[in-house]
């Protein structure tokens, strides 16, 4: 430390921008010495409780735009790893085995790793806790800014650590260990909540505590596409005095996919009847139809595994319109037989909306129920309402 105090003093007179290169290439040979320190350096010792955690802390992401903190990331691993394990027991599963994972997932999504993004490198690894962040560095303040993440396998448990930031000058070594002081102090929290959960009040004070494994399930969050079958019923909304209606069984498909955040964007299929039958005349009429719609839906993940879906969509219906005339044996127009009918094939636009609630039972299996709204446009347009049970895979 009087090292870095001295060549702090020495710097002073020197013009900022000389001052700041200087200090990197000084940076950048202490890095040296911590590497050559770090080859000599006895390897931690791993748990072999098969219960323990897997742990994996990746490089931190160099967001500078220069070269001078490239010991940066290293020093950050290095800082954080020897704190998780003077007090916690675990496996550390190797960064080389987690970074093809991790550079597979930001290829697909263009380098960013949020909540979403860890929990699913966390099942393709087989990792129950990751750590990882990046830092950027702030030419006014001449100030390094480090974030830290930390999943703990799924969407919902994911931390977001307060940002560290240091003046980069010789008190730089010390923010990689504020950012191993905060990580462990986060993780000292899962511990606790882990021991909580099996009737223990705090953690073991008399030696290293055990991290538990966690539960890596996907939520409705890590879902992008739903396909799902319901089977309701259709209730015409018409005037009563003139007609009679009875309930219709309806059976739909439906798909969706995510197309950023809570919006979704599908298409929406069914198959029906409505029927009517004349109170003050002979004529009944009876519609089968297939309807469909392209949907747009926003849907609010109420938790891990409740979620709360609304569907609005637009289309057309297709079918044939019966019209029965029920003769009686005094009418002289009738014929012979005892009814007369007449039919149309029928094509007209469509509209709905769906709302309902959904259950995750599986990471790939849904049920649900929805109340629907539908208005077949025609010269007079006909409105249902109804509901439905939904089963709903997803992937």
């Amino acid at each position: 430390m009087g090292i870095l105090l001295t060549f702090s003093l020495l710097l002073r007179p020197i013009p900022k921008m000389k001052r700041y290169l200087i200090c990197a290439v000084f940076l950048a040979g202490l890095t040296s010495v911590s590497a050559a320190r770090k080859a000599t350096k006895k390897p931690a010792e791993q748990s072999n409780n098969p219960e323990a955690a897997r742990v994996a802390i990746i490089l931190y992401e160099d967001k500078t735009g220069t070269k001078n903190f490239e010991y940066m990331p290293s020093s950050l691993k290095e800082a954080i790893t020897d704190s998780m394990h003077t007090k916690f027991e675990f496996v550390e599963v190797d960064a080389a085995k987690v970074e093809p994972v991790v550079a597979q997932v930001r290829a697909k999504t263009k380098g960013k790793i949020g909540a979403k993004e860890a929990a699913e490198i966390c099942r393709k690894a087989d990792v129950d806790i990751l750590i990882y962040g990046d830092f950027a560095y702030n030419k006014e303040s001449e100030e390094i800014e480090i974030h830290t993440n930390i999943s703990l396998g799924s969407t919902d448990k994911f931390r977001l650590l307060p940002a560290v930031e240091n003046r980069v000058d010789s008190t730089i070594f010390q923010a990689a260990d504020k950012v191993a002081t905060d990580i462990v102090a986060e993780i000292t929290k899962v511990a606790i909540e882990q021991q909580q959960a099996k009737g223990k009040a705090e953690l073991d004070k008399k030696g290293k505590t055990t991290l538990d494994k966690t539960e890596k399930s996907k939520t409705w969050q890590d879902i992008n596409w739903t396909i799902g079958v319901s089977a309701g019923s259709v209730y015409p909304l018409v005037n009563r005095d003139n007609a009679e209606i009875k309930t219709e069984p309806a059976l739909s498909a439906f798909g969706n996919y995510r197309l950023k955040n809570n919006l979704h964007v599908g298409l929406f299929a069914s198959y029906s009847s409505l029927r009517s039958y004349g109170k003050n005349t002979p004529y009944q009429t009876n519609l089968d139809h297939v309807a469909t719609a392209a949907t747009v839906g926003y849907f609010f993940d109420l938790s891990p595994r409740w979620r709360w879906a609304n569907v609005v969509g637009g289309g057309y219906y297709f079918g044939k319109l019966n019209v029965y005339s029920t003769c009686s044996s005094g009418n002289t127009n009738c014929g012979t037989g005892s009814f007369q009918s007449t039919n149309e094939q029928v094509k007209n636009p469509f509209f709905m909306a769906r709302s309902g609630i959904h259950f995750m039972i599986f990471s790939w299996l849904a049920i649900g129920a929805d109340a629907e709204y539908r208005m077949y446009y025609d010269s007079k347009p006909v409105h249902t309402i109804g509901g439905a049970l939904v089963i709903t895979g997803m992937f």
